[in-house]
């Protein structure tokens, strides 16, 4: 793989959808409510456009999969994936704890994802072997315990209702700071060593496809809820800094101590 030249596309690609971004942030979008109850914008629709037609020049016989424009030759060996606003509900509220996901896939496995939060100017890029935080490689943090540990979610409602109210409550019980910093933002903040555990349940490819290569550069655990590989929309992700406190968290979630 090509890895330095997609290493150097993608980050052209968050520097150009983040430039308008940032101009657009703080500012009152007309929402509009997709199927799925999940609010979405002009800017969501304008990036997304934006990135496809780079992508398209660059490398026309790559595939795309988008959230707001859907799939185009996702069969094809390598294929983009596109969240052009991750948080817009932070986003029209004027909370930068959101982020443009961008990923690459080979054969169907991300392997390169980049998060980038434009108005903070923070970005991650990871490619399975490394994970830099604005060029610079992460220290996540080294936390084996759950007492004391710092546990973020997007929406802790989906955790309880879909996952287990039994199972969460005993999570966030363990927790000394449990919060709602999410989505790609609190990706971000485990990868750098602010951030202990970060769960969601509910996710689809584009919410996932950047941050896999990123979690695993840095050398962070993750797995669906019940352990396994099974991430997404059915299962979810659970990513934990060291492989010891993701045993005790999975073990917290499905009822052992």
């Amino acid at each position: 793989m090509q890895t330095q030249s997609f290493k150097v596309f993608i980050n052209e690609l968050a520097d150009m959808s983040g430039e308008y971004i940032a101009k657009s942030f703080g500012k009152r979008h007309s929402v509009d409510f997709k199927e799925d109850s999940s609010p979405v914008t002009e800017v969501d629709k304008n990036v997304e456009c934006m990135l496809r037609e780079a992508i398209s020049k660059k490398f026309p016989d790559h595939g795309i999969i988008g959230e707001e424009y859907g799939n185009s030759g996702e069969g094809a060996e390598y294929v983009w994936v596109l969240d052009p606003i991750d948080g817009t509900k932070s986003f029209i509220s004027a909370v930068p704890l959101f982020g443009t996901l961008i990923a690459l896939m080979k054969n169907g496995e991300p392997v390169l994802g980049a998060i980038n939060q434009p108005v903070l100017r923070e970005r991650i890029v990871g490619d399975c072997e490394e994970c830099l935080f604005n060029g610079r490689r992460v220290s996540p943090s080294r936390r084996t315990s759950l007492e004391g540990m710092t546990l973020l979610t997007s929406d802790s409602r989906y955790c309880s209702r879909l996952r287990g109210e039994a199972g969460w409550k005993r999570l966030e019980d363990a927790a000394a700071i449990s919060r709602t910093w999410g989505d790609c933002y609190g990706y971000m903040l485990l990868c750098r060593g602010y951030a202990d555990v970060m769960a969601d349940a509910l996710l689809e490819v584009w919410d996932f496809a950047a941050l896999l290569p990123a979690l695993k550069g840095a050398g962070i655990a993750y797995s669906d809820w019940r352990g396994g590989r099974d991430i997404g929309h059915d299962w979810g992700l659970i990513a934990s800094c060291t492989p010891e406190l993701h045993k005790k968290v999975l073990a917290a979630v499905s009822g052992g101590v």
